[in-house]
């Protein structure tokens, strides 16, 4: 299983040298404002205090100073120009491999276990997707800056005046190191409860608009939209006491670099009475010193959103590690039997973190061809079932022997029917190239080709979001067409006629039994007075 935080590294190493040229471009702009801000007030004040006599306004160069400010100016301008460019370039292409790696990484668990469309995982994989991106410009950038900073300041100190050294260093390592850090320990500490609070309060909301023809009914509204109010409330609350928290550090960091700055200047005004400096250094000290607080001061938030990055990665290795890829279940034989069969044997499944087993010791025998149908109430496993035999889930123990079928002639049509954005064509082929009678002959048997002929564009018409939208009816049947292009050897059907009044869904089924008379089809569906004396049936009992 691959090191999630490697991987990362090894892209950021690969993009080091447009990150580096973002960072330097970085220092470059915070070095540019600093200095113009201290050589500005240095300016000013010292032509200030030229300006007291005629001789010394006379000798007073005030065009250097000038072409220095200009510079400054520039050069700001500049590298704050070019560090967005490469850093977010950097980002960029960063983000670009991280994607593709993460996503194919992700794309071989077994989400199907993990119910990847609940709210709590999918948003959680979300934002620490998001937090893994931001890892480089908004971590590793600002804090590089600030330290370089630091430095940069603590070198001019030296050169101007060395004594202000011991007044200085403990404030500005609290400010670089120890606030960012407690900065940092305020927001990890609220980040796993806030991300809690607010999935348990969207299921909350969903429930209740799910539910509310129920709850009307049965006068149960008031109190649920009561529950939600305090649910809202107290997650409102929470979300404040954490910005509070995180405010509270930034104010005490503000504090901190005030401090910092009344003792340079204080020190700098003594050193200006016993003649040590010049007045206009003096001055130039307390504008450093302000620009060098402001670029350390956004510095708090680096080191958090480090914290953020390198968790994420951590829950995303974790997830790698404890849903490691299971072998297949299936054994096929396609080759030498001509007979199509499926044999099911001992097998076992469950869900994760759910202790009851939904298969235990499950045998079953199929032949084909032929129909066969799944049976039983809600929630003992006919979805599952078929999501084993398709390979989508993988059985714990058990095999599943399939003859006369190879793992490519088997199709699953699942109770929902995804509508692509784009024409009915593309949404029936899905990419496979099939001629236009073959696809007017797929709609015919599924009841679909007057109203294809109907469409404003035929089979040219835009389906999808935005565009014209197909019935419940309607996707079913779709999905119906797809599986009679794709021409499959076993059939898996999940609630295929959901939906569809009786007689349609009958006619339906005496063409598709005509016309797929060579197969195997298994069918999971509550409307068992469509069976047949000839097909054969599963009963499926809670475990």
């Amino acid at each position: 299983m691959p090191n999630v935080k490697r991987l990362y590294l090894k892209l950021l190493l690969q993009e080091r040298k447009m990150a580096l040229l973002g960072i330097i471009l970085a220092v470059l702009t915070a070095y540019s404002g600093i200095a113009l801000l201290a050589v500005s007030g240095w300016f000013i004040s010292a032509a200030a205090l030229a300006g007291l006599s005629a001789v010394a306004a006379h000798a007073f160069n005030f065009f250097a100073p000038g072409a220095i400010v200009r510079g400054l100016s520039i050069s700001r301008t500049a590298g704050r120009y070019g560090e967005r460019l490469s850093s977010h370039e950097a980002t960029f292409r960063i983000i670009s491999h991280l994607r593709a790696n993460l996503f194919r990484l992700i794309s071989r668990m077994s989400w199907s276990e993990q119910q990847l469309n609940r709210h709590e995982t999918s948003s959680r994989l979300l934002q620490d997707i998001q937090n893994i991106e931001a890892i480089y410009l908004s971590a590793i950038l600002p804090a590089a800056v600030s330290f370089l900073v630091m430095i940069a300041y603590l070198i001019t100190l030296y050169i101007v005046l060395p004594s202000l050294l011991p007044w200085v260093i403990v404030p500005l390592l609290f400010a670089t190191f120890v606030m960012p850090w407690l900065y940092s320990h305020r927001v990890l500490a609220s980040e796993t409860k806030l991300h809690q609070q607010h999935s348990q309060q969207w299921l909350s909301a969903s429930a209740l608009l799910s539910c509310m023809r129920t709850l009307t009914l049965f006068e149960r509204l008031r109190d649920s939209g009561h529950f939600l109010q305090q649910q809202a409330q107290e997650t409102d609350q929470e979300e404040a006491t954490a910005v509070q928290r995180q405010q509270a550090v930034l104010l005490l960091t503000q504090l901190i670099l005030i401090i910092m700055t009344v003792l340079v200047f204080w020190q700098g005004l003594l050193a200006f009475q016993h003649e040590q400096l010049d007045g206009a250094y003096a001055f130039m000290l307390l504008l450093l010193t302000l620009g060098s607080a402001e670029v350390l001061l956004s510095n708090c938030p680096a080191l958090a959103n480090l914290g953020l990055g390198l968790a994420a990665l951590g829950r995303l290795q974790h997830s790698l590690i404890a849903t490691p890829e299971q072998p297949d279940t299936r054994h096929f034989n396609h080759t030498s039997s001509p007979k199509l069969s499926v044999q099911i044997n001992h097998l076992e499944y469950s869900y994760p973190q759910q202790h009851r087993p939904v298969f235990e010791q499950f045998n079953a025998q199929i032949k084909g061809p032929g129909w066969v149908w799944l049976s039983g109430h809600s929630g003992v496993g006919k979805s599952t079932l078929l999501a084993l035999i398709y390979g989508q889930l993988k059985a714990k123990n058990g095999t599943i022997d399939v003859n006369g079928i190879s793992a490519e002639q088997i199709r699953l049509m699942p109770q929902r029917i995804d509508i692509l954005r784009t024409t009915l064509r593309d949404n029936l082929t899905l990419n496979l190239t099939i001629n236009e009678p073959a696809l007017w002959h797929a709609l015919q048997l599924v009841e679909l080709d007057h109203w294809a002929k109907r469409l404003p564009q035929g089979l040219d018409t835009w389906l999808g979001e935005g565009e014209w939208q197909p019935s419940g009816g309607e996707r079913k049947r779709i999905g119906l067409a797809r599986l009679i292009l794709q021409d499959p050897k076993l059939i898996l059907l999940d609630e295929p006629t959901a939906g569809l009044d009786s007689a349609l869904a009958e006619k339906i089924y005496r063409e598709l039994r005509t016309h797929w008379s060579d197969k195997i089809i298994i069918c999971s569906s509550h409307e068992l007075h469509f069976t047949a004396t000839q097909d054969q049936s599963i009963e499926l009992t809670a475990g």
